[in-house]
């Protein structure tokens, strides 16, 4: 019997090799460079295609140098999701060592999918020379004119110039743009098939861009083929996009932030239950406030630049206790030791008088609205969180991220309290909007993203490993422990030296231990635990 079943296991293994289906690979990866002759410090571009041959979508990909000389100087942003059979170029800018010599640049390509599976193994290596005598590409010249700064929501020229350096026709196979996140292209010529030889063509294309802030290039990829032998060309330009609502008509304000715009109009601050118990009114004028915030956020370029300046200001001009004596913004501002409840109030309300979006949000028990009061404000990114008493500003994603929120999150969800907006229009009790999921919703991916962002890629994969033997309550309160790092080095160290058999015992281990017990203010003091500085 077992005589019989020997042969077809190994046929059936035999079979499952041929086939491919333990060891295919989830796509076709190819690499190339667009020179490998450059100038010091100067840029050249990484160019990765990937085909998505497997069986899942995937979600991400992230690039590793194999020589530090090297630097990114941009990532390009991956789809959302890249389905079976669906194709990508994604293109790297990179700068080149200031020293030159020969350089043998490694490259290697780490892919995730939807399964939260982390596919290694995609390797790209080219010698790359940088000289001072480094020149312009010998067949095909690229030429980018773009301006260099525009203002949010603007719309803008850019016309791209292909000159054929060689005698003979050059087949042009197609033209495609790498923008900053927001910008679309709206209209364009049409690419030639065919660019004659010493020939120059001239194509204009029109882009928009988003009413928001953006640093960074954009990159044109020209694909071209000579006697049926394929090249490609990218030339990137730098752009800034500036974004400053407080220089905005209405009208541009409302297209800008659309439902969010009665953010800025609203005229109370807190509804009716803050003011009953405070025995204060909290209206709010914009125009009490408006030209010493003008004068605050200076020459800021976009919501959150005004936001830091505005925050900094406050620091420097206040002190903090816990007693609230009043809810008007004026009043709050002459004022030489406030509240946080306060700062939140002023917060929000200077941010308002220059027409960026913003709300005070606190927990609720059903009873008392008042609890852990934050500012939120609103960009085209999405809501940016301002919390005074534990001094952090950034994206929502980045506080989910942050030690403050996993006692926010047990507040909610083991004792049932409420994240809400204050959003109140007559003062009659509680007028606040329930704003809970903007903070649950999708809570493990958004925090297994940042928490992979701030991890050396060599460590993902390991981290992954780490996931995928721990129950859905366990690995939250890892990500939990891994956001709380007090820096990214700590990180790293930490998850480095810590075998994954170590890494998943600690975290079942002290999750077991401190499940049901009221978590601190500030998760730092666990993550110390769990590196072992505390004992």
């Amino acid at each position: 019997m077992v005589m019989r079943k020997g042969p077809a296991v190994i046929l059936l293994v035999l079979l499952v090799l041929v086939s491919g289906c333990l060891f295919k690979p989830p796509a076709e990866v190819r690499f190339s460079v667009d020179k490998t002759l450059v100038r010091p410090g100067g840029t050249l571009h990484v160019m990765v295609f990937v085909n998505n041959t497997g069986k899942v979508g995937l979600t991400g990909a992230t690039l590793v140098l194999g020589d530090d000389n090297f630097q990114i100087l941009q990532e390009p942003k991956f789809p959302d999701v890249l389905r079976v059979g669906d194709s990508v170029q994604l293109v790297w800018i990179l700068r080149a060592p200031m020293k030159p010599g020969v350089y043998n640049l490694k490259l290697s390509l780490e892919l995730t999918d939807e399964l939260k599976r982390s596919w290694t193994g995609f390797y790209g290596q080219f010698r790359i020379t940088v000289s001072n005598e480094a020149g312009p590409p010998d067949e095909l010249k690229l030429n980018v004119e773009a301006p260099t700064t525009l203002k949010g929501g603007e719309t803008a020229r850019i016309t791209v110039t292909i000159e054929n350096t060689l005698e003979v026709p050059v087949e042009l196979r197609d033209i495609s743009f790498n923008l900053l996140d927001g910008m679309r292209l709206v209209s364009a010529n049409a690419l030639p098939d065919t660019i004659d030889g010493n020939g120059k063509i001239r194509l204009s294309y029109t882009v928009s861009v988003p009413y928001a802030y953006r640093d960074g290039y954009v990159s044109v990829i020209l694909k071209y083929a000579i006697s049926g032998a394929e090249g490609s060309v990218v030339k990137s330009v730098p752009l800034k996009v500036v974004w400053t609502p407080w220089n905005e008509s209405n009208e541009t304000l409302r297209e800008a932030y659309g439902l969010k715009y009665h953010w800025i109009t609203d005229e109370y601050i807190v509804d009716g239950y803050w003011a009953e118990r405070y025995n204060s009114t909290p209206a709010f004028k914009g125009s009490e406030l408006r030209d010493m915030a003008l004068n605050i956020i200076g020459n800021a370029v976009s919501e959150s630049h005004a936001v830091k300046a505005i925050y900094n200001w406050m620091m420097r001009t206040y002190s903090f206790g816990d007693t609230t004596s009043t809810l008007e913004p004026s009043k709050i501002l002459q004022q030489d030791r406030i509240s946080y409840a306060e700062a939140q109030i002023l917060m929000t309300a200077m941010l308002r008088s220059v027409d960026v979006p913003a709300r005070v949000i606190t927990l609720s028990n059903g009873t008392d609205c008042t609890l852990r009061p934050m500012t939120e404000f609103y960009t085209a990114d999405g809501w940016y969180v301002v919390d005074i008493r534990h001094g952090f500003v950034g994206s929502l994603d980045e506080y989910l991220a942050s030690p403050y929120f996993p006692k926010l999150y047990q507040l909610v969800t083991r004792d049932g309290y409420r994240i809400v907006a204050q959003a109140p229009e007559t003062l009659e009790g509680h007028e606040h909007v329930d704003v809970t999921g903007d903070f649950l919703a999708n809570l493990e991916d958004r925090l297994l993203r940042i928490v992979t962002e701030r991890l050396k890629p060599e460590l993902r994969s390991k981290l992954m490993l780490v996931m995928s033997n721990l129950d859905e309550n366990e690995r939250l309160y890892a990500l939990f422990l891994f956001a709380s790092a007090p820096n990214e080095e700590d990180l790293n160290r930490v998850i480095a030296e810590y075998s994954t058999g170590k890494i998943e015992q600690d975290v079942k281990t002290m999750y077991e231990f401190y499940k049901n017990m009221t978590w601190g203010d500030d998760f730092t003091k666990y993550w110390r635990i769990f590196a072992g500085e505390v004992g």
